[in-house]
């Protein structure tokens, strides 16, 4: 099992109802939200491109918004892991 951990950017929420859909459309076996993250579980991860598109909407302005990284890794070994992060266009 492979965990997607996203952590959400300053001032930013996700739209619930766009992280569901990820489940009904099969790419994923289970979410779940906790603090200013969002967890995405996926049983099989294989050698090419995923893509996991959700929603965010802005709660409370901030300005100089930093990006916020994405955690990949294997949900039994930890050491296993890819790190990227992103950013609303238009920030630096």
């Amino acid at each position: 099992m492979v965990l997607v951990d996203v952590k959400m950017l300053s001032g930013f929420t996700p739209i619930l109802s766009s992280i569901d859909k990820l489940k009904h459309n099969g790419q994923v076996m289970k979410t779940d939200i906790k603090s200013s993250h969002v967890l995405l579980y996926l049983n099989h991860v294989f050698r090419e491109e995923n893509v996991f598109t959700f929603s965010i909407e802005q709660t409370n302005i901030v300005s100089n918004t930093q990006p916020a990284p994405v955690i990949v890794y294997s949900y039994y070994e930890n050491d296993e892991y890819a790190v990227d992060s992103y950013n609303i266009p238009g920030s630096q």
